[in-house]
């Protein structure tokens, strides 16, 4: 008899507690790739990246375009030339295209940087309006659901968007 009070009262002292514990967790959730689709900032920093990007674009075909041209011309003379010309029209076509790789690394690393360093801001200013949210909210956690990590949303979990786009003030 003893046995059963004991496992019953430890019974109730666990669910009250677990129910406590339930009741001071405060969930919330946002989905931060909607929200730095919405922050108007990122227009801008997208633009500028894409700039950036168009006038790598632009030399990247220049140097396409002088490389086709040199490679037409050895082609049509490439008979009649003697084995030291062509060995340097062949060195200097190849000189050419490895020129075009660096150059399309060099763009490419451009265009990270620039991603980074424009961006990088916006992200960090959101971010800080989400921690700003959760903690003058009292939130325990804040998920977010476009990392697609997410199985499961309770209804009882709050959608803070509202909350974070009026601290940045994005309407």
């Amino acid at each position: 008899m003893k046995r059963i009070l004991k496992v019953t009262l430890l019974a109730v002292v666990l669910l009250t507690s677990a129910n406590t514990f339930a009741q001071t967790l405060k969930l919330g959730h946002i989905d931060s790739s909607k929200l730095l689709a919405i922050m108007p900032e990122r227009d801008a920093a997208q633009k500028q990246i894409e700039t950036q990007a168009k006038e790598f674009e632009a030399q990247m075909k220049a140097m396409q375009a002088e490389y086709q041209k040199l490679y037409q011309a050895y082609i049509a003379e490439r008979e009649t030339l003697s084995e030291a010309i062509r060995a340097d029209r062949e060195k200097e076509i190849m000189d050419k295209e490895n020129r075009m790789k660096q150059y399309d690394q060099f763009a490419q690393g451009g265009i990270q940087k620039a991603k980074q360093d424009l961006l990088e801001p916006i992200f960090n200013r959101a971010s800080k309006a989400i921690k700003d949210v959760g903690e003058e909210n009292g939130f325990t956690y804040i998920i977010d659901l476009s990392t697609g990590v997410v199985l499961f949303n309770s209804s009882a979990s709050i959608d803070i968007m509202p909350l974070v786009k009026a601290k940045l003030g994005i309407q």
